[in-house]
């Protein structure tokens, strides 16, 4: 019976949302990074076995600002394939501007594909980005 005390307690608590402090993702990436990002490399970190003749292919996307800056919290979306399957897949950078996607599967070509980056909250300048890698795997 003392969790439901504590319960009524906490549910009869007004917080005042003018004096919550905002997480910086909560605010608007306009005007803290300089514009227009651009995706600055793309590579292939690593190809590790799994077994059963499959290999796990990782892929590093690498985002930097206008002023070669690490651009965190950056939201990516890509089209990652490989010989058996593609599949469109997204993610956030981590603080050094990075971000990984893999694929697992047989000897062949696997190939990634970047569609867009920052959602449409920053401009991305497309032309002056790698937006695509492909890379052979074989036993």
């Amino acid at each position: 019976m003392a969790d439901g005390g504590l319960l009524r307690r906490l549910r009869r608590r007004r917080i005042d949302p003018d004096s919550l402090v905002g997480l910086p993702d909560s605010h608007p990436k306009r005007g803290l990074i300089a514009e227009p990002v651009r995706v600055a490399r793309i590579t292939h970190e690593a190809t590790e076995p799994t077994g059963d003749g499959e290999h796990r292919v990782t892929f590093v996307v690498e985002i930097r600002s206008a002023d070669d800056a690490r651009c965190p919290a950056i939201a990516v979306e890509a089209r990652v394939g490989g010989p058996e399957r593609e599949r469109t897949v997204s993610g956030a950078t981590d603080l050094l501007g990075r971000i990984r996607f893999r694929m697992t599967g047989p000897d062949g070509e696997y190939r990634i594909t970047i569609t867009d980056v920052a959602a449409g909250g920053l401009d991305w300048d497309r032309d002056a980005s790698d937006i695509e890698l492909h890379v052979t795997v074989a036993s």
